[in-house]
């Protein structure tokens, strides 16, 4: 055995290792299973690469257009109803599985409603119409109260509202539910707001003939007044922030975590840390654990391939586990150590692999 593992120690030139490297990828349910068994607080949302992060640009954009100086901040909700302000607190709540695209892929093949660019647009634009009611106070304006009505109303149960689809005393919803503005005095400002913002939406022309031009009329006159100005309201409680919860990802949707082994890697975390080590403790000649791997995946493929009598497709997404991890995680080990350190590895990858040949999957039950 140990002579095996030094004479793989003498490794081909670099020419022949780059024609026979693999990308360290990791497969999607691997990835989708990590998430999963991840609690919610400690998610580490990718927001600059989604498609959310992308439509927040445009909606700050399109407030710039009209000189509004003020951009309502956001942060991400974890709750039965996870899009909207808080009660007069003019930040926007938006569900934090939008804020990954990865998280956002989990939803969709959980069978929950997905978002394209138009549909994040035409919420965003409703939520800001919120976020301005609620930043200057404008509900508690005679001519709001005027024009949309008693903020202070009871929303309809279940927001079962009573609607009149040929009125024209309200704007049309751009998207669902329909004739939302007619739920409750402030949804009719949000929708009103939104129709307002909305780029080429020409609603000078398409409304001009109805009572619900007042509507847009004030905003258009109101927004230009404090188009400068300082929100009067900046802060308050947030309701469910994703960052407060701190049980499951797998617990939110109910499922089963078994369910979601098959073709996934495990981390292996704790069988790593045994082979290799965190800190130096004042070692000079240090090699990072990738490196080990990286230099002897050929080996390390071909020596499980044959102790456990597979093929080698089966062995490559272990490997390139290990190579992940040992790199989030900063494993190092000793020059000294190179020999044992990698047939611990070997017999690691082994039983990893012998345990997907008998059960299927990569993960020990």
């Amino acid at each position: 055995m140990k002579s095996m593992i030094v004479q793989a120690l003498e490794f081909p030139s670099r020419d022949q290792i780059m024609a026979t490297m693999n990308q360290f990828e990791p497969n999607w349910e691997t990835e989708r299973y990590a998430l999963l068994n991840t609690r919610i607080c400690d998610l580490k949302l990718e927001f600059e690469q989604s498609l959310l992060c992308r439509c927040i640009h445009k909606l700050y954009a399109e407030l710039s257009a009209k000189k509004l100086s003020f951009k309502p901040p956001y942060y991400f909700a974890c709750a039965g109803e996870e899009w909207g302000c808080p009660d007069r607190v003019p930040i926007m709540g938006i569900p934090f599985h939008l804020a990954d695209s990865r998280l956002t892929r989990i939803e969709k093949e959980m069978g929950y409603t997905s978002y394209d660019k138009k549909d994040l647009m035409i919420l965003l634009r409703h939520e800001a119409g919120h976020a301005f009611n609620y930043a200057y106070a404008l509900y508690e304006e005679p001519e709001w109260r005027e024009l949309f009505g008693d903020f202070y109303a009871i929303y309809p149960a279940n927001f079962k509202f009573k609607f009149n689809p040929f009125s024209r005393a309200y704007v049309k919803s751009q998207g669902e539910p329909k004739y939302y503005a007619q739920a409750h005095p402030d949804e009719d400002f949000a929708e009103t707001f939104a129709i307002w913002l909305t780029p080429r939406s020409s609603w000078r022309a398409v409304y001009k003939k109805w009572p619900s031009v007042k509507k847009l009329e004030y905003i258009d006159r109101v927004m230009f007044h404090i188009r400068d100005k300082k929100p009067s309201v900046t802060g308050g409680h947030l309701d469910s922030p994703y960052h407060s919860k701190t049980y499951m990802l797998i617990d939110y949707y109910g499922e089963s975590l078994d369910d979601f082994k098959d073709n996934a890697l495990g981390l292996y975390d704790e069988d790593l840390r045994k082979i290799f080590k965190t800190n130096s403790n004042g070692h000079k000649r240090i090699i990072p654990a990738k490196d080990l791997i990286r230099k002897n995946r050929r080996f390390l493929i071909e020596t499980i391939a044959r102790w456990t009598g597979t093929r080698e497709k089966a062995v490559i997404p272990v490997i390139g586990r290990f190579y992940l991890r040992c790199r989030d995680l900063n494993l190092i080990l000793t020059q000294d150590d190179e020999v044992r350190s990698l047939a611990s590895l070997a017999a690691l990858g082994t039983t990893v692999v012998m345990n997907y040949l008998h059960t299927g999957r990569y993960i020990v039950d």
